[in-house]
């Protein structure tokens, strides 16, 4: 169970008592706060279930009310003693009840201070702290404990300050938010490499038998077959400027990137859209500058309000997803992690030690603790990541992009050989232009594993960079919220303040 232990003897202020059980199931959770009347099962024995409830609580409360320490037994045998439970056993008429080795009062707070709990003494309204001569040997460490008072005038004010006190050793019911579903299922592993593996045979058969007529024959103009092929051997190379240029600017890009993951995708939309509408204003100029028709204006603004219209969802997805995000916390990250996902990670982390106040409760330091593992273990999933060969990056990261690349190789040897069957056909077969062909589908192959090479080293190269950037993070939370969590040096008369109960800052 842990959690809070009241201890209390039952008269006429037990409505206060319920009152503060009542609050205090409130703030840490019901399961976290005991109290005999509420607590206990029917048939269950009240003396083993008090002794393994004070030995599993975090803290015990002793409430004490007016002439608590001289309240005394009365004529009656069987009266009430220790929180309201009967012991059944006869006592002298007027002894005092905590002279009393069998009072449960007594018993509890005793059970408490030997097992090294923490114990608050709280007095209620007219009670005085008893003195170390007033109480029984094994209790008179009560006398030297701070006792703040629960006052009916006060009681707002006063609970709070009996909050603030528990909530450095009593943690609230709370577990990690699980990541979300992803969204979808995608066609991977061996179904997508037997399609693959189908479509590849498809094109490298089927394009060959392509019927073609000799009118190129003379002409100087190459069979069509060739000219595909070196078009799409010239798109290859579009990829592989395109992640050079990245691999080239790579330190103000991935500096780029750093600052965006730290701003909530909200802002990131708002901060980033000019460039997509300066980007669409250039082109429906460069189109206009061509003379374009109705019909062509009329699909560019079909284009333009399907793309305001997945801004505008992306948008509103982005921002319940953050509000989500941070009001869950701590929120487990995902086994696949992104880049993003893990500084944004980091950032809310740093962000809630801003809007916390020192020292941590219980709750805050459990779950920066937590939050601060589960990081740990995600930089270690990216450094496994980081050393991965680069078939299973392909596979992993890239299985469609893989596929793409076979069957686009597969298409420009089958252009090629449909080519040197179109030469052999019309007499203008030679080995020169056999081995021009294979050149052609060698360079093909090497663009594209150029390509993929490239993409390899700079995305092990941005994990890499990744891990050495959030463990520096980690390492700093991690110390400040040591330093957060060290011993109050005064009193605190209010709960530790929740930051996900308010919105995430921008």
């Amino acid at each position: 169970m842990s959690g809070v232990f009241i201890n209390y003897r039952r008269g006429g202020h037990s409505g206060v008592v319920d009152d503060l059980d009542a609050a205090l199931a409130r703030h840490f959770g019901r399961t976290q706060v005991f109290l005999d009347r509420p607590s206990l099962l029917p048939g269950q024995r009240f003396a083993d279930a008090l002794a393994e409830r004070v030995a599993d609580c975090d803290a015990l409360i002793a409430v004490l009310h007016p002439g608590w320490a001289d309240e005394r037994h009365a004529a009656e045998a069987r009266h009430p003693s220790g929180a309201g439970r009967l012991s059944g056993v006869p006592h002298p008429t007027g002894q005092r009840r905590l002279d009393d080795p069998e009072d449960w009062v007594r018993r509890e707070i005793e059970w408490a201070l030997a097992g090294g709990k923490f114990v608050l003494p709280v007095l209620l309204d007219g009670a005085e702290m008893p003195t170390a001569a007033e109480l029984p040997v094994t209790l008179r460490a009560l006398a030297g404990l701070n006792a703040p008072r629960l006052r009916a005038a006060h009681w707002t004010a006063d609970l709070a300050v009996v909050v603030a006190a528990l909530e450095g050793v009593v943690r609230p019911d709370w577990e990690p938010v699980d990541p979300p579903e992803k969204r979808g299922a995608r066609l991977g592993g061996r179904w997508l490499a037997a399609l693959t593996a189908a479509v590849a045979a498809t094109v490298l058969v089927g394009v060959p038998l392509l019927p073609q007529d000799d009118d190129w024959v003379g002409t100087g103009v190459l069979p069509y077959t060739l000219t595909a092929a070196l078009m799409c051997c010239l798109l290859l190379c579009a990829p592989l400027l395109a992640v050079t240029a990245v691999r080239i600017a790579r330190r103000s890009v991935d500096d780029l990137e750093r600052e965006l993951h730290t701003v909530r995708h909200r802002t990131y939309l708002r901060r980033t859209w000019p460039v997509g509408v300066g980007l669409l204003l250039v082109g429906v100029y460069g189109a206009l500058r061509g003379d374009l028709g109705m019909v062509q204006a009329l699909v560019l603004l079909l284009i333009l309000g399907v793309a305001v219209a997945r801004a505008a969802a992306a948008d509103i997805r982005l921002r319940r997803r953050d509000d989500e995000l941070w009001a869950g916390w701590p929120h487990r990250l995902p086994d696949r992690v992104h880049r993003a996902e893990l500084r944004r990670a980091v950032a809310r982390l740093h962000l809630r030690l801003d809007r916390m106040t020192a020292p941590l409760s219980r709750e805050q330091r459990e779950k920066a603790d937590w939050e601060l593992d589960d990081i740990a273990a995600a930089v270690r999933r990216v450094a496994r990541e980081a050393a991965r060969t680069r078939g299973h990056w392909l596979r992993r990261d890239h299985p469609w992009l893989c596929a793409l690349y076979v069957v686009w190789l597969a298409l420009i040897a089958a252009l090629a050989a449909a080519s040197a069957r179109a030469f052999a056909d019309a007499g203008e077969g030679t080995v020169r232009r056999y081995v021009t062909l294979g050149v052609v589908v060698l360079i093909a192959v090497l663009l594209a594993l150029g390509t993929l090479e490239i993409a390899y080293r700079y995305q092990r190269r941005q994990r890499r960079e990744l891990v050495r950037q959030i463990d520096g993070h980690r390492e700093a939370l991690a110390a400040r919220v040591a330093g957060m969590s060290l011993p109050a040096r005064v009193k605190a008369t209010a709960p530790a303040p929740r930051p996900e109960e308010y919105a995430e800052p921008e």
